[in-house]
């Protein structure tokens, strides 16, 4: 959906962050939004009036007419539901939701701290953390997505957005395998109009907002 100055939607929004996922979301979403972007470099997402809206003080953060919606699984939960012509999410009554919501809290939830994990070479107790550990989150992960085309089977969601993201980034930057059932899946996604135009707007934005060039030292 285009964006509009006069949307009732509004992004906060900072390129080269996870709050490319909410743009997508956005996208897929069809509904016109105002994009407000800054570079994370100036602070703007630490400033009084931005922390009463989001008191973390972190990107992204979606406002719907005079309500604040933090953290991507609520705004994957919110939005489908405050929009239902999206289709992005089973109803309440649906017997689909369950497993909507649990893959919607998945991504943040299980993926990231067990990227983090990966990443950091973290040694820890499967039974003493939430994600257990990195390997049983890939053996869920490759599981759920395997049957397809998504994690619904043949019905996309905003889930798929959450996950789909956090599953291009494992695999863009060697955390995921580059092949097998997940990197299929982010390979399935990248087909999708939705996911092209947020590229592109995410494109322009970091080109508006380049990062700070590195210090020289004296």
């Amino acid at each position: 959906m285009p964006e509009s100055p006069d949307a009732k939607l509004t992004l906060y929004y900072a390129p080269r962050t996870r709050s490319f996922t909410a743009l997508w979301l956005l996208e897929e979403l069809g509904e016109p939004y105002r994009l407000e972007s800054f570079a994370l470099h100036t602070g703007r997402h630490k400033q009084p009036d931005y922390l009463a809206l989001n008191p973390m003080g972190k990107v992204p953060l979606v406002v719907d007419g005079d309500v604040a919606v933090a953290e991507l699984g609520a705004m994957a939960i919110y939005l489908p539901d405050r929009y239902p012509q999206s289709k992005l999410a089973p109803a309440v009554d649906d017997p689909d939701r369950a497993a909507f919501l649990r893959w919607c809290f998945f991504s943040s939830a299980i993926m990231e701290p067990a990227y983090a994990q990966k990443f950091h070479d973290w040694s820890c107790n499967p039974s003493s953390v939430a994600w257990g550990s990195f390997e049983q989150m890939l053996a869920v992960l490759d599981a759920g997505v395997q049957p397809g085309p998504y994690l619904l089977g043949e019905r996309f969601s905003a889930a798929d957005v959450l996950v789909g993201s956090a599953a291009r980034f494992g695999v863009m930057f060697g955390v995921l395998p580059k092949d097998g059932p997940a990197a299929a899946y982010a390979a399935r996604l990248g087909d999708r109009d939705a996911l092209a135009r947020a590229e592109a707007i995410d494109k322009r934005e970091g080109e508006r907002f380049p990062p700070p060039a590195p210090q020289q030292q004296q």
